[in-house]
């Protein structure tokens, strides 16, 4: 029994130093988390054109093609909640800000119905540690799971993201994926089940503060939604599509967005555009910026 005892001190004692020398490293290595709240905190006077999102807006758009003082502040797999907050922490500092773009991918509002529990808690738990660590926004919703939590936190190769942006925030992916993963299957009834429908709700009322702020401090909201490669459309529902419409009507009686769906956009149908399903490379990001630049009139 003491033997028992002396190990599992041993065990904690490691644990805690392996811990607080994790906790002192972390802040000296740079990531996109950190790197991009700095970014904002020295240059949000500069901001013109703020991009928001996912991956779709932080891999698949061009932002040095969008125009003068441009920054892209989206990171993969982040959930709008944090897209919400972090407007809502820049937009009274931006002085300049005239515009700020936002990616609103097809399957978003719905995609925790899509039988993945145990990838979407590690997801989450990795975005709320690295929002929390580096960009000092907590999650106190139902996202803030511990387990997620301590997935995301032992992930070591995601904490320390080697994967710095360039000097506009953006991550671009050179080449295409050999082979077509990383697209739903979409179940027939899941955009219509109670977890989905809730979770529609949630999203909006996210949007619709995003609207509010840029309604209230006078700038552009645009709302875009990325196009996707041939074999992931196949599984594009035209119901899920109305879901996406529907939320921007919506929103759009109480206040004003641009919005654009390119899903089926006949300008990106060619696969070579694309390093997976789902995400334009260097290629289609260079394109989707152009074609933003032009529909937009930015």
């Amino acid at each position: 029994m003491k033997r028992f005892v002396k190990m599992a001190l041993l065990g904690t004692l490691v644990f805690t130093l392996l811990w607080m020398a994790v906790e002192w490293y972390q802040p000296m290595v740079v990531n996109k988390f950190s790197y991009k709240a700095k970014y904002m905190d020295n240059n949000a006077e500069k901001i013109k054109t703020l991009i928001l999102g996912n991956s779709y807006m932080e891999n698949s758009i061009n932002p040095h093609l969008l125009g003068d003082s441009v920054f892209d502040l989206a990171v993969s797999a982040r959930w709008i909640y944090y897209d919400d907050q972090l407007l809502a922490r820049y937009i009274p500092t931006t002085s300049n800000l005239k515009c700020v773009i936002f990616g609103m991918g097809y399957a978003e509002p719905f995609y925790r119905s899509f039988n993945c529990p145990e990838e979407d808690i590690v997801i989450s738990g990795y975005q709320e540690y690295m929002h929390r660590k580096f960009m000092d926004i907590p999650y106190e919703g139902e996202m803030a799971h511990w387990v997620g939590l301590f997935e995301g936190y032992i992930n070591i190769e995601s904490l320390f993201d080697d994967k710095i942006p360039d000097s506009m925030g953006c991550n671009l992916k050179e080449g295409q994926v050999d082979g077509w993963e990383h697209y739903y299957n979409i179940d027939p009834d899941v955009i219509h089940n109670p977890d989905a429908e809730a979770q529609i709700e949630e999203y909006t009322g996210y949007l619709r503060d995003m609207a509010r702020l840029c309604y209230e401090h006078n700038v552009r909201f645009i709302v875009v939604t990325p196009p996707y490669s041939n074999p992931y459309i196949v599984n594009v529902r035209q119901d899920g599509i109305d879901v996406l419409h529907g939320m921007i009507e919506r929103i759009r009686s109480e206040y004003p967005i641009d919005y654009k769906d390119y899903i089926r956009d006949e300008q990106f149908r060619e696969d070579s555009i694309y390093y997976n399903s789902s995400h334009l490379n260097a290629v289609g990001a260079s394109m989707f910026a152009l074609r933003v630049k032009e529909d937009f009139g930015l």
